[in-house]
């Protein structure tokens, strides 16, 4: 059911600045959420990969000048093009443009910093299943950002998967908890089928019981609203093969090694924005 305070999307224009995979899968989620494809504005590097981009994406390419009629500017860009790019935004940018940034490292303070007297600044926090719409996103606004832009937002990326509105400095352990973890959970399913096929079944039968497992695993608890250890604790029988592999697990630190997988990720993040 929609949220009371749902808008209609179909005369907002969204311009994106950086359409790669993140901001394409932003702009997709846009498109689900009811802004039209006519409306969403594709800036790249080039007018020829703006064009590219628009006619994958079914939106249209744009350029700086749509920026004056923007109702949302997604930045997409990459870290390094930051000084490059942001300069030239503020020029044609007004001060009633919600400025979603999905920029790695780039704080809110910094982004004030690039555009200067813009108020409504946010950062969204994607992780890469937002491509198929199964991601996480952490939503973080500036203290100028009001309720109704928030919830702007919100609406935005709803058709990407979970949003989730978390502080600022909160952002290193969602790293941990969604950004990297989609790589650290990837990894075990690796691991899992790597090992599958050394017991005897092919890759391919390996691989999509593997990959059924992990997401019948996730749906179950998310269905049920049960706790993961009484989940496994469900299935493991006193003395069985489930329990005496988890013992194995035990023995191998595997707990210990998504722990410090995780608190590596959040360490590399604040190391990247010097906190």
């Amino acid at each position: 059911m929609d949220s009371p305070t749902d808008r209609d999307l179909s005369s907002l224009t969204l311009v994106m600045l950086g359409a790669g995979s993140m901001g394409g899968a932003f702009a997709a989620a846009a498109r689900a959420a009811g802004v039209p494809g006519a409306n969403i504005l594709l800036i790249n590097s080039t007018p020829a990969s703006s064009q590219r981009a628009a006619e994958k994406l079914g939106a249209r390419a744009g350029s700086l000048e749509d920026l004056a009629r923007a109702d949302v500017l997604v930045l997409g860009v990459k870290p390094y093009q930051v000084a490059s790019a942001l300069p030239g935004v503020r020029e044609h940018l007004t001060d009633r443009t919600l400025v979603i940034s999905l920029i790695t490292g780039l704080t809110l303070a910094a982004l004030a910093e690039e555009l200067p007297g813009i108020p409504l600044l946010t950062r969204a926090m994607p992780n890469t299943p937002m491509a198929v719409g199964e991601g996480v996103t952490a939503l973080m606004h500036a203290d100028t950002v009001p309720d109704e832009q928030r919830e702007l937002a919100r609406q935005l990326l709803a058709a990407s998967g979970l949003v989730e509105e978390v502080r600022e400095d909160q952002v290193h352990a969602v790293i941990g908890a969604a950004g990297s973890n989609t790589a650290f959970v990837l990894y075990v399913m690796e691991a899992m089928i790597d090992e599958a096929v050394r017991q005897g079944l092919t890759r391919d039968l390996a691989t999509r019981m593997v990959e059924q497992t992990v997401r019948g695993a996730a749906t179950l608890v998310q269905s049920t609203g049960e706790h993961p250890a009484l989940a496994r604790a469900a299935v493991s029988s006193p003395g069985g093969t489930t329990a005496e592999g988890v013992a194995a697990l035990d023995r191998a630190g595997v707990r210990a090694g998504i722990a410090a997988a995780m608190d590596a990720a959040a360490a590399k993040s604040r190391a990247m924005t010097g906190a």
